[in-house]
């Protein structure tokens, strides 16, 4: 929260001067204690697929955008992983896709398919590969999206 807080601090006078903002989701991951840090500033939240239970959690804390309010105070957690535990960051990008007929890809959707290739895939450039192949088959061959799409995704290994 304090590198949130630092981050929006400084940028306040541009962003506000500028009629802009800044949506950010940080983390910081340990990989000896195989925690995950993390702080929002109104980004989509990240997605955790737990390998133990084959559920999806959304990894979010309470903040708003940067440089919407100077005094803005940030939140932070922090969450114990797992090996199998499968972590996706994505922009909204993703879940504004369009198809054909017009229809969002949405975030309910992004969830089902991240928890099922979690489920049957095994390393995070097949999950990755495989979303990517989600969404290009919902939006149409020939279909280009306006906004951009990335996703990041990362998989404890023991």
């Amino acid at each position: 929260e304090r590198i949130l807080q630092h981050l929006n601090h400084v940028m306040y006078g541009d962003l506000n001067n500028s009629n802009r903002f800044v949506t950010l989701f940080y983390s910081n991951y340990n990989p000896q204690t195989h925690t995950l840090f993390y702080s929002n500033a109104a980004h989509h939240p990240p997605l955790l697929w737990r390998a133990k239970t084959q559920g999806v959690d959304r990894l979010d804390t309470q903040g708003m955008l940067i440089g919407l309010d100077e005094n803005t105070h940030y939140n932070s957690a922090h969450v114990q992983l797992e090996v199998g535990d499968t972590v996706m960051y994505y922009t909204d990008g993703i879940t504004d896709a369009i198809s054909p007929s017009g229809s969002r890809f949405e975030e309910g959707n992004l969830m089902r398919e991240f928890q099922r290739s979690c489920g049957s895939l095994s390393s995070s450039q097949e999950i990755l590969d495989d979303l990517f192949a989600k969404v290009e088959q919902f939006t149409g061959c020939n279909h280009h999206d306006q906004d951009d799409i990335t996703l990041i995704v990362f998989r404890i290994t023991g």
